[in-house]
């Protein structure tokens, strides 16, 4: 059997680095790549007498009952609702708190707990502290790119709510037809 032979560099081998410059590698690197484990951590639990849901109007209860006890009702809030492939709930998710009157959203910071938890659907949620139920163009906007980076994951996305903590009245996208026109859109 014969043994591999190991080429040795030359004394002034010089490599490359990002930025086009070269740099002398005269040592080894004592330098450590991290490695990382990604895990899913289970928070408090909200209380819910059932395990699916048969409208928005129970996704907006749930979602209100999140953004009071874990969450800050007096700035806008965007959060999802995690759904099996049989739209059973599995979780749910505060993504991002923002000011009064906004809050960033990016698709991967959406998509990321709905993949941790093996989702295969969810539904979007925020509440407008204004009181003010009608999305914005923002709103619109948003929806509209974490549906296309969801799709791509293999993930349905249901519906988006817009709430009001002051009572129980919500926008649906879904009942406006918005949700449909956006998949429509996106094919």
């Amino acid at each position: 059997m014969k043994k591999a032979r190991v080429m040795e560099q030359p004394q002034d081998y010089q490599q490359m680095n990002l930025f086009g410059e070269p740099e002398t590698n005269t040592k080894p690197s004592k330098k450590f790549i991290a490695v990382y484990r990604i895990s899913l951590v289970r928070d408090k639990g909200i209380k819910f007498g059932r395990e699916s849901l048969s409208g928005p109007k129970q996704a907006q209860k749930i979602m209100k009952s999140l953004i009071e006890m874990q969450g800050q009702p007096d700035r806008e809030q965007f959060c999802i609702l995690m759904l099996n492939a049989k739209n059973k709930i599995i979780g749910l998710n505060i993504v991002s708190t923002g000011s009064l009157s906004s809050a960033t959203v990016h698709p991967r910071e959406v998509l990321k707990p709905a993949i941790l938890a093996n989702s295969s659907a969810m539904i979007l949620c925020h509440n407008h502290p204004s009181g003010t139920l009608t999305p914005s163009p923002e709103d619109i906007a948003i929806t509209e790119r974490i549906i296309k980076a969801s799709n791509i994951m293999g993930i349905t996305v249901h519906e988006h709510l817009i709430i009001s903590m002051d009572d129980d009245s919500f926008y649906s996208f879904s009942e406006h037809g918005l949700i449909q026109d956006m998949y429509n859109e996106s094919i």
